[in-house]
């Protein structure tokens, strides 16, 4: 089973990498430890539903991945409209001013009590008093709007409360209304134009997995690796095992989609997590509920603002357009961040669903009778909070990040968003290809915001 190019994980990133790979004559092994190829890209199938693991927009920001994606779905990259809602106690409000105004569909009584609200804070507020990114953004837009509009959801999603949080190092400003204004008619997207497969992401790795299977690619599903055996910063060998072999490959290059902290530890280096450190112990639960009805609504996704829910995002697969979901039907994905509800993951799959069921009834989404079936996935060790800030801030990721960038033959492609993880492993292909590691760690340097715009 030894290997030119051994890739863990058959995610978006590594099957990507393959594929160019075989483009260009190596020998690539892919190892998976799931039975099914995708990762966090893969689909979840029920009858005739296919739809994403939980939340996926395809950014479009990284010009060749889109090109690859287009290439590799053909026609059936189609566009949709993004639209974005927020749930705050049943009410649905609009993220963007565009789909109902400036206004965003607040009822007036919530809206006069929370432009009340904001002149409230913006009297008692001194520059003097604003030391955190809570004070700064209560100063400009009150605690009223704040916590519907940005800071709940966000406090549930990075798991880290903006009390904590610095104010931004410039308080210069215009003055209240002309904050409260701005502010208002910010545009939170700038991506213009969304594409989505039709028949869900998962459509992608599927057919990535066929062209690396038809190129001759190997690919193990089921095994996990055990040990990663390294000396004078080169990986020398890679031990991986089922339930009934275990085998050591022996290996010229290794493609990993690895978390940090995981393929760290099977490398034998040593680390402490910083004391604020959260994304190495933060994970996901998700609630499939499969619907006999379309939904009501028509935002693809809904970012979950009531102050009595523990439900922090739902994605409405109807509104994405394709094949996902059969007509006349819907099916959403309800999604629970550890860092708020760390005791669900206690519960088992039917308490859970009775939970989240509840809870959208509560919130005038669904009623359980709507529900033809459902499914729940805990997903402890998957973060949708990883952001490029975490580098920055985090002393223990980028010390990581340097401790393995100095291994010659190793090229780390565990990244934050799908479009990131295919570029890096893509470049680490092109890498491997022109024997030049330099071009891997020069154009996926984590420390830079856009790498592939240098």
């Amino acid at each position: 089973m030894n290997s030119e190019v051994l890739i863990i994980g058959a995610g978006a990133g590594g099957l990507s990498a393959a594929y160019w790979l075989l483009k260009n004559g190596f020998k690539v092994t892919i190892i998976e430890k799931e039975l099914v190829v995708g990762g966090l890209m893969r689909s979840i199938k029920y009858e005739d539903f296919a739809v994403d693991f939980g939340y996926k927009h395809l950014y479009s920001r990284i010009p060749e991945v889109h090109k690859f994606w287009s290439d590799i779905l053909g026609d059936d990259f189609l566009p949709y409209q993004s639209r974005i809602g927020i749930l705050y106690n049943g009410h649905i409000l609009e993220k963007e001013r565009k789909f109902r105004g400036i206004r965003r569909g607040m009822p007036y009584g919530l809206l006069l009590s929370s432009f009340a609200n904001m002149l409230k804070n913006n009297y008692r507020s001194n520059k003097n008093s604003i030391t955190s990114l809570q004070d700064y953004t209560y100063s400009r837009r009150g605690e009223k709007f704040t916590r519907i509009f940005s800071q709940e959801y966000d406090e549930r999603f990075k798991g880290l409360k903006w009390s904590q949080l610095p104010a931004p190092e410039t308080l210069k400003r215009k003055g209240f209304l002309s904050d409260f204004l701005n502010d208002a008619v910010k545009i939170t997207q700038k991506q213009e134009h969304w594409f989505h497969p039709s028949k869900g992401t998962g459509q992608i790795v599927e057919n990535l997995e066929k062209e690396v299977l038809k190129m001759g690619g190997k690919i193990y599903l089921g095994f996990r690796v055990t040990n990663i055996y390294n000396q004078q910063e080169a990986i020398k060998s890679i031990e991986i095992s089922n339930d009934n072999s275990k085998y050591e490959l022996k290996t010229s290059n290794v493609i990993s989609s690895l978390p940090l902290q995981i393929i760290a530890t099977l490398m034998g280096i040593d680390f402490k997590p910083a004391k604020n450190e959260l994304s190495f112990n933060r994970g996901i639960i998700l609630v499939y509920l499969f619907l006999k009805q379309p939904t009501k609504f028509p935002h693809t996704s809904l970012h979950v603002s009531c102050p009595n829910t523990l439900m922090s995002r739902i994605t409405n697969f109807s509104a994405y357009g394709g094949s996902m979901v059969p007509k006349g039907k819907g099916c959403l994905c309800i999604e629970y961040f550890s860092t708020n509800s760390i005791e669900l993951f206690l519960k088992n799959d039917q308490e859970i669903f009775e939970f989240a069921i509840n809870e959208c009834e509560k919130s005038g989404l669904v009623n359980k009778m709507q529900c033809q079936d459902f499914l729940v996935i805990k997903a402890p060790n998957s973060d949708p909070a990883v952001s490029f800030d975490d580098y920055s801030t985090d002393p223990t990721r980028k010390k990581l990040y340097e401790q393995l960038s100095k291994f010659k033959n190793l090229y780390q492609i565990n990244r934050t968003g799908t479009d990131k993880s295919t570029y890096a492993g893509i470049i680490a292909a092109k890498a491997i290809v022109n024997n030049d590691k330099h071009l891997f760690d020069y154009y996926t340097s984590p420390d830079i915001y856009a790498p592939w715009e240098k």
